[in-house]
């Protein structure tokens, strides 16, 4: 049977699970942002044929943005099956969400990017709330060399980083300084998000660079069923032989 978890802090983690920017419109996906916003933010059921789709090719979870519909339809999954996984990141707000997050199950909980990037104050408390309610406590960045520096330089009680992290360098700063910090910090979880560089690479490529670099998981963004039910499997066959 393929191997789809990997374990952080002893939690089974899964390999794959359904990242939500497309969900959410975000910024990279340039013109298809507003459609695909329009299409799934407040429609579970758009969310959940994506997330049935990508399950049933061995997806485990999904890493939510307490938003929209996103955590009812992530909500409907973790009850339908004994084996899901919520991950998620905290909502970059004066109102962070973590509770709707916990309620949910979730067993990890990010500092959204918009907020550790900041590396202030307020990463800091949100890290202590999160660790305070017995969650694995992470850090999401969208500036992933300086942010990781300077949570290993303070030796910050955190471990698991989602970052970017493709083939194309899309968003990673100076490529190879990133990937030696992500293969040579010992101790560390890095997972992997615009793994596909928002569509720019195809998944056998994407994910064939993956499996090269120490990434224990990934979180894709998939719009169609048929995108769900390929990334999800190629990924899976790649990461599955580094864990």
């Amino acid at each position: 049977m393929i191997k789809i978890f990997c374990k952080i802090d002893n939690i089974n983690i899964p390999l794959v699970s359904v990242g939500t920017s497309p969900f959410i419109g975000a910024g990279q996906f340039g013109s298809k942002a507003l459609e695909w916003s329009s299409k799934f933010l407040n429609n579970p059921n758009a969310i959940l044929d994506i997330l049935e789709s990508s399950y049933a090719k061995g997806s485990r979870g999904i890493e939510v943005i307490p938003i929209g519909k996103i955590m009812q339809a992530a909500k409907i999954m973790r009850e339908s099956y004994s084996d899901y996984v919520i991950t998620g990141s905290t909502y970059p707000g004066s109102n962070p969400k973590i509770e709707a997050l916990i309620e949910n199950g979730a067993k990890i909980i990010f500092v959204h990017g918009m907020i550790s990037d900041n590396k202030g104050r307020d990463m800091l408390a949100l890290l202590d709330e999160i660790s305070s309610n017995g969650i694995i406590p992470g850090i999401a960045t969208h500036d992933p060399i300086s942010t990781i520096k300077f949570c290993i330089t303070i030796s910050l009680k955190v471990r698991v980083f989602l970052i970017p992290f493709n083939s194309n360098g899309f968003l990673m700063g100076n490529v190879k300084e990133l990937e030696d910090i992500v293969d040579n910090s010992k101790g560390y979880y890095f997972i992997g998000m615009k793994t596909l560089a928002a569509g720019q690479i195809k998944p056998e490529l994407a994910f064939q660079y993956i499996a090269n670099h120490n990434i224990c998981a990934v979180t894709i963004g998939m719009v169609s069923k048929k995108q769900a039910e390929e990334s999800t499997k190629i990924a899976l066959e790649f990461l599955k032989k580094q864990n």
